[in-house]
């Protein structure tokens, strides 16, 4: 197998998000990042255009196209029986350059294609691409990562059905996952990795909990109970990063040159190690790869859906616009309920109603509609200002928890932690009036669903 990939110099087409494939006296036109929500995780590049000669094509290419990439390899294809099920097994071998690339794919019955795929994840570090070979191939010239798939928040089509709303919404995550997942297992300085993979665990587990009454299922269930268990390694990873790089920052900022603050910095970075240790073992773990079957798996498959009870499977093919109202209704009804009296909330009563903001906001970007969208962006974006200074507040009764690991007050680094929980009592104090302000501003904007 010889595969080039052809551009312009100035990149006209990766700016459209294709490339220009010739393989094999062939020339395909095909997607090299997702366009829209149907692109699923571990699914082959759609095709644009495929002729045997280059003038056929139906599509305006720039000038100057040249190679970009090269792939020399070998393709093998085995017939592999699971059970009573047959499926072909296609082994792509190579290099870009020096560097090898492989590719592992799977064709059959989607269940046996799942069976498989688990056992093999379990044997061997096989993981769900995060990229396209094309633009694995690009970013290895190049020499930087692969560009990301998808970022951010999920926007699934609403016009369609309830399960390819879901679909959509699990399989953005799934990109989010698995291109953070290697710069969070490398630790370091950058702390975004940790943070964006524990919100895309977040969006995931809410949008199960949204289509649930649609989507109620074994399948299901078990990749919330295994986001779960991605989501409580990373939760701690998380919390030591916020405390190490933002929290005990600010305190030092304060009182600059203090001994006793520099000793308990290294001894809470011993403890933030320990955890990007365990969270570095857990991403290389079979477990991990095999979530990550699990949730391609569930974006692509129709067989976990056959096994709906009969109302659910009329519910999720019911459009998602028929419910999203009710949903976004109780949930701003929560967050209303949680702050109610909310300038004599204590810190407790603060944190669930962050809690109850995070899912409520969650499940307004799920639900955003393109005809209210300057509506729904502004109510959207005044609940998350009101969770961010909720969160500011939340971090410090973080930090608190963190504090006694270290020791408390009565340990080692006493005086240091009550140096800490001094400024973290006084900085509360001035974050509450801030906390007013953008309730106030979110209970005053207008519902884009009413």
């Amino acid at each position: 197998m010889r595969l080039v990939w052809h551009d312009s110099p100035d990149d006209a087409l990766r700016a459209q998000g294709l490339i220009l494939e010739e393989r094999r006296g062939l020339w395909l036109l095909i997607r090299l990042f997702p366009d829209t929500g149907d692109w699923l995780p571990a699914q082959a590049p759609p095709r644009i255009a495929e002729v045997l000669r280059l003038p056929d094509l139906a599509f305006p290419l720039p000038d100057g196209l040249a190679p970009r990439a090269t792939f020399q390899g070998k393709m093998a294809s085995y017939v592999v029986t699971a059970g009573e099920e047959t499926l072909t097994l296609s082994l792509l071998r190579g290099s870009v350059g020096d560097t090898p690339l492989c590719r592992l794919y799977l064709d059959g019955p989607d269940a046996a294609v799942r069976d498989i795929a688990t056992l093999l994840a379990d044997a061997f570090a096989l993981t769900v691409p995060r990229a396209s070979l094309a633009a694995e191939a690009l970013s290895l010239v190049e020499g930087h990562p692969p560009v990301p798939r998808r970022l951010g928040p999920p926007h699934p089509a609403l016009d369609r059905s309830v399960a390819a709303a879901f679909v959509q919404t699990i399989g953005h995550l799934t990109d989010v996952l698995l291109h953070f997942a290697p710069s969070a297992a490398q630790g370091g300085a950058d702390t975004e990795p940790v943070h964006q993979m524990r919100v895309a665990v977040r969006r995931a587990r809410s949008a199960i909990a949204v289509f649930r009454h649609g989507l109620d299922c074994p399948a299901v269930a078990a990749a919330d109970r295994d986001l779960k268990i991605l989501g409580a390694v990373l939760g701690p990873t998380r919390d030591w990063d916020v405390f190490v790089t933002e929290t005990l920052t600010r305190v030092e900022a304060a009182f600059p040159g203090d001994v006793r603050l520099r000793r308990l910095r290294k001894a809470a970075g011993v403890h933030r190690a320990d955890c990007h240790a365990a969270l570095r073992s857990y991403l290389a773990s079979p477990e991990f790869r095999r979530l990550g079957v699990e949730l391609a798996w569930l974006c692509a498959s129709a067989t976990w859906m056959e096994s709906l009870e009969p109302e659910a499977r009329d519910a999720s093919a019911l459009p998602p616009v028929l419910y999203a109202a009710h949903v976004l209704q109780r949930r701003w009804r929560k967050v209303m309920a949680a702050g109610k009296a909310i300038e004599g909330l204590d810190v407790p009563a603060l944190h669930d109603l962050r809690l109850r903001a995070k899912r409520a906001r969650y499940a307004m970007e799920i639900f955003r509609p393109t005809d209210h969208a300057k509506a729904a962006e502004r109510l959207i974006r005044r609940l998350s200002r009101l969770q961010e200074q909720l969160g500011t507040l939340n971090d410090g009764a973080v930090a608190g928890s963190l504090l006694i690991a270290l020791g408390g007050a009565g340990g080692r680094h006493g005086y240091a932690v009550g140096l800490i929980q001094g400024f973290l009592g006084a900085a509360a104090v001035g974050q509450r009036p801030r906390i007013l302000r953008a309730w106030g501003k979110f209970r005053r904007t207008p519902r884009f669903w009413a």
